[in-house]
């Protein structure tokens, strides 16, 4: 361990390279071809801002607009710290957009550096990205979540500054409510981490986390008041609205006669479930079992949207667990890491139901674990009588993932991703 640092980047990553050679310099410049290509066809297809999109690249420093934590405050200190250099909204709409992309992409890119080593790999994680639609997403800020979440991780890997790694969990758990969860949880881990360190780096990063926090909140409080923190203006709580909307989006379809907008008018569905439910707590301890119908229904979509998404590759899975198991290779530390950053999916399913954006933090993630987990395989030496059945293993994995790319290229060539965003949003769900 070094001074100022809670890992160091052999500890944390591996004594062992990652990329090297002609790939460390090839693999970086495709990426940076393909992200500008795709900058290009954002800037030559403008767009209006839409729903919570324009209401993002409103955010101002000071006044009843100073950035709040429901309503993704670390994106709008983005369009604070853009808006002096675009002051227009509608371009300034259009940079963030740019500007979203880019840091989701290049985080996603160095982190899969630090965790893989064949150029093959990264090369195909690096496609799947591209391919995936995310770039052209309509909301900003998902991907400047993701990429928070990235560039957290990819710091804690790299051996970073203890100072850092608060500041950046800080920011992390302002890009959205839930990911106050997901940065909780990665600090602990990180301080339990250190535990044979003694108390400084746990006292450096909880303090630095505590700190940066304070500073960025503090300016609301004053503005705005008690509410500032999980309400929105008109004081409705953002987990209690996040609710109604969604539940009402999910029974709507299941209703023998049409009733009303599920989105706009929620609250005629809601009543009928949870009769004088104004808050969180009046739902889950509702009579009956309306709250634990929704949890299913929530899941059940959450599974179906997973499926489509991740389509072949979630066939990798099951594959390298068993085979994994069967040679003895548990999770080292890196893959410890992106599991607990999984954490942020119970919010969505409790409050809300997993919509396809919300995985643009959790997409590249995925694909991380399945390369690690077949490259951990390879690495493991077989007995003479395993040869086989691992050699198998791998080939169905990596068949596995190969088709999820062809999939996602097929969608490509028939319109369904690049060919669209000259007329419109990528709007999934």
């Amino acid at each position: 361990m070094q001074r100022g640092r809670l890992f160091t980047a052999g500890d944390a990553v591996s004594s062992a390279p990652s990329l090297d050679g002609v790939a460390r310099l090839a693999l970086p410049v495709l990426w940076l071809v393909l992200a500008a290509a795709v900058a290009v066809v954002l800037l030559e297809n403008p767009k209006t801002p839409v729903y919570d999109q324009a209401g993002l690249v409103e955010a101002r420093l000071w006044g009843p607009s100073y950035p709040a934590p429901p309503r993704a405050f670390t994106s709008q200190l983005v369009v604070i710290g853009l808006r002096p250099f675009v002051p227009d909204s509608v371009e300034l709409h259009e940079v963030l957009r740019v500007a979203a992309m880019l840091f989701w992409v290049g985080a996603a890119a160095w982190l899969g550096s630090l965790l893989l080593r064949d150029r093959i790999h990264f090369a195909v994680y690096g496609l799947l990205l591209f391919s995936s639609q995310f770039p052209f997403l309509w909301l900003s800020s998902e991907l400047l979540t993701g990429g928070c979440l990235f560039l957290t991780l990819a710091a804690a890997l790299s051996g970073a500054p203890v100072w850092l790694l608060g500041t950046l969990l800080a920011l992390l758990a302002l890009c959205k409510i839930e990911m106050l969860l997901v940065s909780l949880a990665l600090a602990g881990w990180l301080v339990w981490k250190a535990r044979d360190e003694g108390r400084g780096p746990a006292v450096h990063l909880l303090g630095s986390f505590a700190v940066v926090l304070a500073v960025l909140l503090a300016p609301g409080l004053v503005l705005i008041g008690w509410n500032y923190y999980f309400e929105y203006d008109d004081g409705t709580s953002r987990g209690f609205a996040t609710f109604t909307q969604h539940y009402a989006s999910l029974v709507a379809p299941l209703q023998r006669t049409p009733g009303p907008n599920p989105w706009l008018q929620p609250e005629v569905y809601l009543q009928r479930a949870f009769p004088g439910a104004n808050s969180m707590s009046d739902v889950v301890f509702a009579p009956g079992l309306a709250y634990l119908d929704f949890v299913a229904l929530s899941a059940a979509r959450g599974i179906r949207k997973i499926g489509w998404l991740f389509s072949w590759g979630w066939l990798a899975v099951p594959v390298l667990v068993w085979a994994r198991r069967r040679a003895g290779v548990g999770l080292d530390d890196r893959e410890r890491l992106l599991w607990i950053s999984f954490i942020g999916v119970i919010p969505m399913v409790l409050f809300a139901y997993p919509h396809i954006r919300y995985f643009a933090r959790y997409y590249p993630l995925f694909w991380l674990l399945v390369g690690l987990g077949i490259e951990r395989l390879q690495q493991a030496e077989p007995s003479s009588d395993e040869k086989g059945g691992r050699r198998a293993c791998l080939v169905a994995a990596s068949g596995a993932v190969l088709l999820a790319l062809m999939l996602n290229g097929q969608r490509v060539s028939h319109g369904l991703a690049y060919a669209s965003v000259l007329s419109s949003y990528w709007f999934p769900d």
